[in-house]
């Protein structure tokens, strides 16, 4: 008789996505993984696989929470208020600094992976509706301009957000990316 699943699996992938999210995928071993998942590698190649199919569902977890997330977080202010507290904070904080997981596969994994990368594509494509369901709701209340086309402004919006992280990752501050941010919301202003 098989044993059940004693654990939470989506306690689990949490703390899946914070080991990949602070070390980086490749640095990140199975052994790391079990000890910060709570689970011996029975129970991790049980449930999961191996090491790449907890990081695929990690990464779709992480995908799903944070557009549930964003989406939350944009609906509590007016959209031009809203989008450049996002990307100031991005700005500022980075996430304490380790970026965003999907920004970070992206640039790590992706390129060597299709099936990564497609998981990175549908994550930005979750944000990327976010963003238009908020541009759409800020043309309806008359904070964004009337014309602007909420995909092609979403789309910009993501690229902005994943080169805002980039170069925060790299060192540059507030100050240097406010220009940036600026030039992004500016894009949206009636």
């Amino acid at each position: 008789m098989a044993r059940s699943i004693e654990f939470d699996k989506s306690e689990a992938l949490s703390a899946a996505i914070e080991a990949i999210w602070h070390r980086g995928y490749h640095a990140v071993s199975t052994s790391d993984l079990t000890a910060e998942m709570g689970l011996a590698k029975s129970s991790l190649y049980n449930t999961f696989g191996n090491k790449r199919e907890v990081f695929m569902a990690a990464l779709r977890q992480y995908s799903a929470e944070r557009a549930v997330q964003l989406a939350q977080r944009l609906q509590r202010q007016p959209a031009l208020k809203g989008f450049r507290a996002l990307l100031t904070s991005i700005a500022s904080d980075n996430d304490a600094g380790k970026g965003c997981l999907l920004v970070n596969s992206a640039v790590e994994v992706a390129p060597h992976d299709p099936e990564i990368a497609a998981i990175v594509l549908d994550g930005f494509v979750q944000m990327q509706h976010v963003f238009e369901a908020a541009i759409r709701a800020g043309q309806t209340r008359g904070e964004v301009r009337d014309d602007a086309e909420p995909k092609a402004e979403a789309i910009a919006l993501v690229c902005g957000i994943s080169g805002l992280r980039v170069l925060a990752k790299a060192g540059f501050g507030v100050k240097a990316l406010t220009p940036t941010i600026d030039a992004l919301v500016s894009r949206l202003e009636p």
